[in-house]
């Protein structure tokens, strides 16, 4: 239990700096995740920190903020890529290769099937919103506040998106925590944003093994990392058995 409270960390490279963590209950699913971020980092001589706490003072999905704000306040990296527990890296492709690095923040915009109901019969909303599983973050003041100020929404401490929707909440991404109509950014806000491919964050459905599934797809082909993302713990096990091939 010891081995959980201590971080594993690379400090060499001043251009980009990975960030996860996972506590002891996620050790099965997130020992498998870092195996692939090791490996990524190693192969483009990126930095990396790996927090492995097993208390935090929010829901562990808060982790992943709090380590922006901290590391943004260091200032030690051009930029910092958080990957989820639940991710796992399939290609060796620099991300910094496939950006425009003037931008500050870049995520995946991720379809959901609509919690709003239309009135006709068999006809369902699909809206846009951001996955914050994977992020690559410029070190600038504008990214430090934006974060600071998800930080600061308490309102979703209990939410069952909790960093997400305070996530999207700031973005302006607000149909699935709010009214349809308010998926409205400011321009000002999204002129700050970068939208990732779907390859950098391709995640199988929930059902992936069911024939019979008919869930909205937000899987890529030959991704570049896979998201597990809202997937049972034991499916979770039972996807990188089958399919950890498909991993570096």
């Amino acid at each position: 239990m010891f081995f959980f409270n201590k971080k594993k960390e690379k400090s060499s490279n001043r251009r980009l700096k990975i960030l996860s963590g996972y506590n002891y209950r996620y050790k099965d699913i997130g020992k498998e995740s870092e195996k692939t971020i090791i490996k990524y980092a190693d192969y483009f001589n990126f930095d990396y920190e790996i927090d492995k706490r097993n208390s935090f003072e929010r829901h562990f999905y808060w982790l992943k903020i709090k380590m922006f704000i901290e590391n943004l306040e260091k200032g030690t990296h051009e930029f910092y890529l958080w990957l989820d527990a639940d991710t796992f890296i399939c290609r060796y492709e620099n991300i910094l290769n496939h950006v425009d690095k003037k931008k500050h923040i870049f995520v995946h915009n991720q379809f959901f099937k609509s919690k709003h109901k239309t009135k006709i019969s068999n006809i369902d909303y699909l809206t846009w919103g951001p996955n914050v599983g994977v992020i690559l973050v410029r070190n600038t003041k504008w990214s430090l506040e934006f974060f600071r100020n998800v930080w600061n929404k308490k309102k979703y401490l209990n939410h069952y998106w909790p960093d997400n929707a305070a996530f999207m909440d700031e973005l302006g991404y607000k149909a699935e925590i709010s009214k349809l109509s308010d998926n409205n950014p400011a321009k000002k806000t999204l002129n700050k944003f970068y939208f990732l491919p779907g390859l950098w964050n391709s995640m199988p459905n929930r059902n992936f093994n069911s024939p019979l599934n008919n869930e909205i797809s937000n899987y890529y082909f030959d991704p570049i990392i896979i998201h597990l993302a809202g997937i049972r713990r034991r499916d979770r096990l039972k996807f990188i058995k089958k399919y950890k091939k498909l991993f570096i």
